[in-house]
């Protein structure tokens, strides 16, 4: 027997928020630790940030998937998640509502003084790239971008 799913209404997620945070959280305490060499902690760092940025991106359309109760009453697990999917920050952006985009485009651009479209282009593939380092060619990353964005962003 297959279970009829039913879609909530998409809406900013503060589960996904959250973690977002949590991933900023610990960039940060790579970044402004004094007593580290922060050369050996360079790609969890830069994964930290730009995954922090994916999510916050995501949770601003999360929804709520939920299975119809079963025919003897039983509510089945809920499914909390983005609308959005993939890690290429720019990519994620344009796949969010066009009115988002401009909330998002708006208010970022009133807290930095900065066009944030150029940046998620810019550092779109980073989570990727800093992740699978061995994968790739050699390349470099504007760390200062990450953690003052991300900031913005969070």
């Amino acid at each position: 027997m297959t279970q009829k799913i039913k879609l909530m209404k998409t809406r900013p997620n503060g589960h996904i928020w959250m973690v977002a945070e949590q991933f900023y959280n610990a960039a940060e305490l790579i970044w402004n630790c004094d007593d580290i060499d922060i050369n050996r902690y360079s790609h969890p760092l830069i994964v930290n940030y730009a995954f922090s940025c994916e999510l916050s991106l995501k949770a601003t359309e999360g929804s709520v998937k939920f299975p119809e109760p079963t025919p003897d009453g039983l509510i089945p697990v809920s499914n909390i998640e983005s609308s959005v999917r993939g890690h290429n920050l720019y990519n994620v952006f344009q796949k969010l509502k066009h009115e988002t985009q401009e909330e998002i485009k708006n208010e970022f651009s009133s807290c930095s003084g900065e066009e944030l479209v150029p940046l998620l282009i810019e550092c779109s593939g980073y989570f990727e790239k800093a992740r699978y380092p061995f994968e790739q060619k050699a390349g470099s990353y504007f760390t200062y971008w990450c953690s003052r964005s991300c900031k913005r962003l969070i």
